[in-house]
């Protein structure tokens, strides 16, 4: 609980430019936008996007496009604009021939699981792929209640001073590049890390980050760096190796600190590849042709009611597109996009229609009551469809009200382990949105034994940006 308070502030230079309807104003979702250098990204589904000088020329021209709208295009030496205003055109389709052999959507539903096998890629696959996760959090209530502590200055009135000054909203965001390995048959997929970044909104007020240094100098000078700590929560005990990370400066002359230091750090990095390979594994597993995914539109077809089918043009392709509906406890409503030539889905758009989860236990509840988003399906050079663009959001909400008891214990003090504690009543309540982002730019195919020759010794965390250096993704060519 001490490290919610300690908050750590990285301003991200960049600017964020918002595309919107010229008539209606409403924002345009997942727009393309790329640059003369081949770079290129996505707006989010509030028609927003990062734009980062650091990371193009000002010779560089800025392309913006989208179905329905006309495209637009930039020169960035002139370009300060943060909303970006597109024309609706109307669209022509090509000609169609309508017969009396149009297929029910029963029917192409059918095509469809038929050529699942022909249509989509299950070998090994090496993916290129840009992450991102966004999270954005609302504290609606955090109280200390009935605060107890040893430590010098941290006093009940010190820790109302700080809770009440918390700020309300944070946002911090993760973003990686990375080799993604993974093939239906394979449990344990594998990743290379190229490089990740982290950044944090500054948004807290004067007076909490004071007060967060206030509370850093009171634990730097009564906590002990090599002391660990046991956690009760009520009759709940645990136990764990909390480390207060930057709180101590470390002796260059001492070796064991050094060695202790460098094995965290390994730690850490083995940490995140694991945590960010779970994370894309998640992604990849929605897929509607997976048995155990969620989005089941395809392959228990007799749970949902389809609309009639109806063709339009999704980019240069003529796709069907239907709607679907749970006939039960399925979760999730969705609109389908199937190619009219080789019946592949290459797009599927979701939303649930009931709560995904309740818990609620001892004092702890959380719920989650909002998920959406979109997977599209293209084909790279293997000719076969893979996932090429993933984006999800999801709400959820938290709350804790439990009593708490840290006890700072230290093997290398003389006398009693027993050095510190801190016993306080939380009252806590948060609500969140995690957004969830992936792209795909490259797809190669590998076989058995060059997937097992892989290492996976990944080498890279987190880089905390106050600004952002130039060419940050450069690796994105």
């Amino acid at each position: 609980m001490l490290l919610i308070l300690i908050s750590f502030n990285i301003k991200a230079q960049s600017k964020k430019v918002k595309i919107i309807d010229s008539i209606s104003f409403e924002p345009v979702p997942f727009a393309t936008i790329f640059f003369s250098n081949n770079n290129g990204i996505i707006s989010d589904e509030d028609g927003l996007f990062e734009l980062i000088p650091e990371q193009y020329s000002k010779k560089d021209s800025l392309f913006i496009s989208s179905m329905g709208f006309e495209p637009k295009q930039f020169s960035l030496d002139i370009f300060n604009d943060s909303i970006i205003r597109l024309v609706p055109k109307t669209i022509s389709l090509k000609n169609v021939v309508v017969t009396n052999n149009q297929l029910s959507s029963n029917e192409i539903i059918d095509s469809v699981k038929l050529y699942i096998d022909k249509n989509y890629n299950f070998n090994i696959t090496e993916n290129k792929l840009f992450f991102r996760q966004e999270f954005n959090q609302e504290l609606e209530k955090f109280k200390l209640n009935k605060f107890k502590s040893t430590i010098k200055d941290l006093t009940a009135e010190s820790m109302d001073s700080m809770t009440n000054n918390l700020p309300k909203k944070s946002k911090n965001e993760l973003e990686s590049l990375s080799y993604y390995y993974v093939n239906s048959n394979i449990d344990v997929p594998k990743i290379k890390l190229i490089k990740s970044r982290r950044t944090n909104d500054d948004n807290e007020s004067d007076l909490s980050k004071s007060l967060g240094d206030k509370l850093e100098k009171s634990l730097r000078e009564n906590l002990k760096s090599n002391s660990y700590f046991k956690i009760r929560s009520g009759w709940l005990p645990f136990s764990g190796d909390l480390t207060f990370n930057g709180l101590w400066e470390i002796d260059s002359t001492n070796q064991d600190q050094l060695n202790k230091l460098k094995e965290e750090e390994i730690k850490r990095k083995e940490n995140f590849s694991i945590g960010q390979k779970g994370r894309i594994q998640s992604v990849y597993l929605k897929s509607f042709f997976n048995p155990n995914s969620e989005l089941n539109f395809i392959l228990k077809s007799k749970n949902y009611i389809f609309s009639n089918s109806e063709l339009t043009y999704l980019g240069n392709e003529l796709v069907y597109v239907i709607e679907c509906y749970p006939k039960r406890g399925d979760k999730y409503k969705g609109t389908i996009y199937v190619n009219s030539d080789d019946y592949a889905v290459v797009r599927i758009d979701y939303q649930n229609i009931k709560p995904l989860s309740n818990f609620k236990l001892l004092g702890v509840s959380f719920s989650s009551n909002l998920e959406k988003g979109r997977m599209v399906f293209s084909k790279f050079e293997n000719e076969k469809y893979s996932l090429s663009y993933y984006q999800n959001s999801r709400g959820n909400k938290i709350s804790i009200k439990r009593p708490f008891k840290i006890i700072e214990k230290n093997k290398f003090v003389k006398g009693r382990k027993k050095q510190n504690q801190i016993s306080a009543k939380l009252d806590f309540t948060s609500s969140s949105i995690y957004n969830t982002e992936l792209q795909v730019f490259k797809v190669r195919s590998l076989d058995k034994v060059q997937f097992e020759e892989i290492d996976e010794k990944n080498q890279v965390l987190p880089i905390y940006l106050k600004e952002f250096k130039k060419d940050f993704w450069e690796d994105f060519k």
